[in-house]
């Protein structure tokens, strides 16, 4: 007998949600490795434009009585972003290869980027949680938290329109 047969569904939905996570890393890293910089970038701004309408969903809902399937698929991208974004900024993806309002600094000064990048995904995790226990309050404070480490990020990373 194999071992899955006897989990528990608990387990097995565990390993399942392992399983998943590992091969999105994999396809990302293997599509950040195989793209060019062009294509990378272009990935990218897809990507943080989907974040925003992602966000205007989750603000949408933040007053009032929220529409909680929405949310949660609002924020379940959310999440999948904040730890996705990492690999969207390979070297040579910077103004060198095209039109992007990512500062050179994304590229001098990692250590700083890296530690932006980590702030929105740990403030992510309130807004999961508020989603999850349905807590309409929380998600109002969360989601404030979200926006405070995007404004951190964007401060130092990102050049204004």
């Amino acid at each position: 007998m194999f071992a899955s047969q006897s989990a528990s569904p608990t387990l097995k939905r565990q390993i399942s949600v392992i399983a998943a996570t590992a091969f999105v890393t994999l396809a990302v890293a293997i599509t950040a490795v195989a793209a060019t910089p062009a294509e990378t970038q272009a990935h990218r701004k897809e990507q943080y434009k989907a974040l925003g309408d992602a966000f205007k969903t989750i603000r949408d809902n933040s007053k009032g009585e929220p529409d909680w399937a929405a949310v949660e698929k609002a924020a379940t991208f959310v999440q999948k972003v904040s730890v996705e974004q990492v690999n969207w900024f390979p070297k040579g993806t910077g103004p060198e290869a095209g039109k992007t309002r990512a500062l050179p600094d994304v590229w001098s000064k990692p250590a700083d980027f890296t530690a932006a990048q980590k702030l929105f995904s740990d403030k992510v995790a309130g807004l999961t949680a508020a989603v999850k226990a349905k807590d309409s309050a929380a998600l109002g404070a969360a989601f404030k938290e979200v926006g405070g480490s995007c404004k951190n990020c964007h401060d130092g990373f990102r050049a204004p329109e």
